[in-house]
């Protein structure tokens, strides 16, 4: 009897071990939450203060003499040089972000300008003042300013961001408003008097004013302050087309002059500009940047292991 009882214990203590080796606790693997989403597209102000750099372009005005030509429009005289003086440029606007490289914006600029032209004299001009009709120094001098808006529907690609810096290129089209002053005309040979002129002439034409179309190109790059509050310096080139720039002077208006005597041809407008723009969207990730990981592989999350027996 004693001898069977120590069998049966030695059996049943082989037996023990063996069922707790087949305890096996695999561990539920439980999946950390999705990252946090970010949005990046969104409204967005702009404003910016700029530099027109001196520019040159030409331009065409009617020479009037009652009874000749067309309602007394004898000539078209042609400016050798009409110069546009640097000046201040001042602009804001309002955007959408579209994607992470994508956006648009409706902006309005403003800049006045100083305005010079010079030409030859009409050939009558040059007759009446008894000079020769081909070898002569007698210039139209002619001064005035111009106050020009525009209204520009923009879209640009923001190319990527390296570090806190994302470049561009954009493109705009809109409409100009050019409003000029009162011109200043002034008819002399070298400075002094021509021909049998007992006095230098000064006469003063009406500014004339006029919406025109206009198309802008842009590059530039924008500098993160923060994640909304962006730094934004680049270069603007605008082309305005040609349109009114002043009427007849009191003695063409006394013969019957009426209307419109004289027009550039447009302005080419190179600018320098830097401002800020604040976009709404949220705190962005965009533009090549990635949301930082909620966990990593060492934080893999598991739950209390549960022992499963087979």
């Amino acid at each position: 009897m004693l001898m069977t009882t120590v069998a049966a214990i030695g059996a049943w203590s082989m037996v023990v071990p063996a069922n707790a080796a087949d305890i096996i606790e695999e561990p539920v693997y439980v999946a950390p939450p999705a990252p946090a989403v970010v949005q990046t597209s969104g409204w967005y102000l702009r404003g910016d203060i700029g530099y027109n750099f001196k520019s040159k372009t030409d331009g065409h005005y009617d020479f009037y003499n009652v009874g000749f030509g067309n309602d007394g429009v004898d000539n078209t005289e042609f400016y050798d040089d009409i110069s546009l003086k640097g000046s201040a440029n001042f602009g804001i606007g309002v955007g959408y972000r579209v994607t992470d490289h994508f956006r648009t914006d409706l902006t309005v600029d403003y800049f006045r300008t100083g305005v010079e032209g010079s030409s030859r004299c009409g050939y009558l001009v040059e007759i009446g003042y008894g000079l020769d009709p081909v070898n002569n120094n007698c210039r139209y001098d002619d001064s005035s300013h111009a106050s020009v808006w525009t209204a520009m529907a923009n879209a640009y690609v923001d190319i990527g961001t390296y570090g806190r810096i994302t470049p561009y290129i954009g493109a705009g089209l809109g409409f100009a408003h050019v409003k000029y002053d009162d011109m200043e005309n002034e008819i002399s040979c070298g400075g002094g008097l021509c021909g049998t002129e007992t006095e230098i002439y000064h006469g003063t034409h009406p500014g004339e004013s006029s919406w025109r179309f206009a198309s802008s190109l842009m590059a530039g790059a924008s500098v993160d302050i923060t994640d909304q509050l962006k730094f934004d310096a680049g270069y603007k080139y605008t082309r305005i087309a040609k349109g009114d720039a002043y009427g007849y002077d009191d003695a063409d208006r006394a013969a019957g002059a009426d209307g419109v005597q004289g027009k550039d041809h447009g302005f080419n407008i190179h600018t320098v500009r830097a401002g800020l723009r604040y976009e709404f969207g949220g705190a962005g990730f965009g533009k090549g940047k990635e949301p930082a990981p909620l966990y990593t592989a060492q934080d893999t999350v598991y739950s209390e292991p549960a022992p499963v027996y087979k």
